[in-house]
């Protein structure tokens, strides 16, 4: 019987574990190569990966960014994976709606639109500049004018909206509805025809703090049935009114007025019709259980 060589197959038992831990680390680098951020270049003139803006979304996963280079975009764009999207220069990378819908639409969390002109949506509810239903988002240095809404929240937190100039809108500059915990910080908001923010619908602790607001045509900030927000340290002037507030709890704190028709407006709750008409029902039950009792 022959001697069996332990040495031997020592040496293939270590080769078989180095190679099975090769394996292990190939594959998780692969993985890491699949899932790692892709850069695309969008260039209305050819010069990059593509010539439209939402072509390129097509094509992107979650993750990657896409550049804009300056240039004129008629487009309506859907983003529906959660990407980075930038333009070279705010005020000549442009997308305009053609007046119809909205010019961006964001269905997806971890978005963000940063470095645009934003311009020309619809005409009509709730046609925006950014018309947003997901959270947090980023809305950062970008133009947007002349739309219906400038900026739309739609059951949308969490989101940071900051240092963009936000103006001509004809209805509000950024309407938010149904939506919470939301930072508004160093945005200009100027000649809106109705609203500069308006805040609606159980919309809470939203924070709106170092904002310019002028020339709107109702008020600068207008908040309805919505508590726990904080306006804090904004620039008011030329508005119609102000800061409107509910009588249940917002803090308005260390805000600069100047030149408004009114600096806040707090809301009275009076008894609503349908109350009253319940007070004057149950009135009358009660009197006429009263008359039969006698």
């Amino acid at each position: 019987m022959k001697n069996i060589n332990f040495p031997f197959f020592k040496y293939i038992f270590l080769f078989l574990i180095i190679l099975f831990f090769l394996q292990f680390y190939l594959s998780k680098f692969g993985l890491a190569e699949e899932n790692s951020e892709s850069y695309y270049l969008v260039d209305i003139s050819g010069n990059g990966n593509f010539t439209s803006i939402q072509d390129a979304i097509d094509i992107a996963k979650s993750g990657d960014i896409i550049l804009v280079n300056i240039g004129l975009y008629y487009e309506n764009i859907v983003i529906d994976k959660s990407i980075s999207l930038i333009g070279l220069n705010n005020k000549k990378t442009i997308i305009n709606g053609r007046g119809a819908g909205n010019v961006i639409k964001i269905n997806s969390d971890n978005v963000e639109i940063n470095n645009f002109s934003i311009q020309s949506s619809g005409i009509y509810f709730p046609n925006s500049g950014i018309n947003c239903s997901s959270n947090n988002n980023i809305i950062e240095n970008n133009i947007i004018k002349n739309c219906f809404y400038g900026i739309t929240l739609y059951f949308s937190n969490y989101n940071m909206i900051q240092f963009n100039l936000i103006k001509e809108s004809n209805n509000c500059g950024i309407y938010i509805t149904n939506s919470s915990n939301n930072l508004f910080l160093n945005n200009s908001i100027h000649n809106n025809t109705f609203n500069g923010i308006g805040i609606y619908s159980m919309s809470n602790n939203n924070t709106i703090k170092n904002n310019s607001f002028s020339d709107n045509g109702y008020c600068a900030i207008n908040i309805r049935t919505s508590s726990q927000n904080t306006i804090m340290g904004n620039n008011i002037s030329n508005n119609n009114i102000g800061i409107h507030v509910p009588s249940f709890e917002n803090f308005v704190i260390d805000n600069y007025f100047f030149n408004n028709d009114k600096d806040i407006d707090k809301e009275i709750l009076t008894p609503g019709f349908e109350f009253l008409i319940f007070i004057f029902a149950f009135s009358g039950i009660l009197i006429l259980f009263i008359y039969k009792k006698m």
